[in-house]
């Protein structure tokens, strides 16, 4: 959704993020006041069903939300490998992600 020539994402009740993503397989960590989900996405191998020969450092994303009152605020995404940032991703980046996985 955008709002004055930025993207802005809806807020959601945050126990029903929490529901939403843990039943979508989402590595959570519920936080006083934020919420921290975390994404292994299949390798190439695991994709397609092979076996995986090549031990690269794993990449998953970090997905954070701000919680006030009820509400889950999106506040950022970042690709990590092993325990290193890669990239912090855009809102405009992750929008549509972030809708269909939360069927909005």
């Amino acid at each position: 959704m955008l709002k004055g020539g930025q993207v802005e994402l809806r807020p959601i009740e945050y126990r029903k993020l929490i529901d939403i993503l843990t039943k979508k397989g989402f590595e959570i960590k519920n936080e006083d006041n934020e919420i921290i989900a975390i994404f292994y996405p299949p390798s190439i191998e695991e994709a397609g069903g092979e076996t995986e020969e090549n031990f690269m450092m794993e990449r998953y994303y970090v997905i954070k939300f701000k919680k006030q009152d009820n509400l889950a605020y999106y506040d950022s995404t970042t690709l990590m490998e092993g325990n290193r940032a890669i990239k912090n991703l855009s809102v405009e980046e992750v929008e549509p992600w972030l809708e269909y996985i939360l069927g909005e």
